[in-house]
């Protein structure tokens, strides 16, 4: 076994302006088609998947407060939208007031279609 100490390198870490952009009528093919009269009204929860790190668990024992996690997606890549652990749609990260929101770019096929 080595006891030599993984290479650590200084990162500098900015924070991601978002541009605001005005919300409109949404164009393009819905997520789902049909009647959902039965069901338009239940609530249902997504997240939205900006990247992921991969670290040693020497490195993720050692983050502190103002640590900075280096993710494997750029910041103009496009964000994963998803339902119950999968992936429903694709989007850009934006700024929706104060808030974060996703501006739809792909919406993906449902399985078995």
């Amino acid at each position: 076994m080595s006891s030599e100490q993984p290479e650590t390198h200084e990162l500098s870490a900015r924070r991601v302006l978002l541009q605001e952009i005005p919300t409109e009528k949404a164009t393009g093919k819905d997520l789902v088609s049909g009647n959902m009269n039965l069901i338009k009204d239940l609530k249902v929860k997504l997240s939205v998947s900006v990247g992921g790190a991969e670290l040693t668990v020497a490195e993720l024992f050692s983050l502190k407060d103002d640590s900075v996690l280096k993710l494997d997606s750029a910041t103009d890549d496009p964000v994963e939208v998803l339902l119950e652990g999968k992936v429903i749609a694709r989007g850009d990260l934006v700024a929706v007031g104060d808030k974060f929101g996703v501006s739809i770019t792909e919406v993906l096929p449902a399985p078995g279609t």
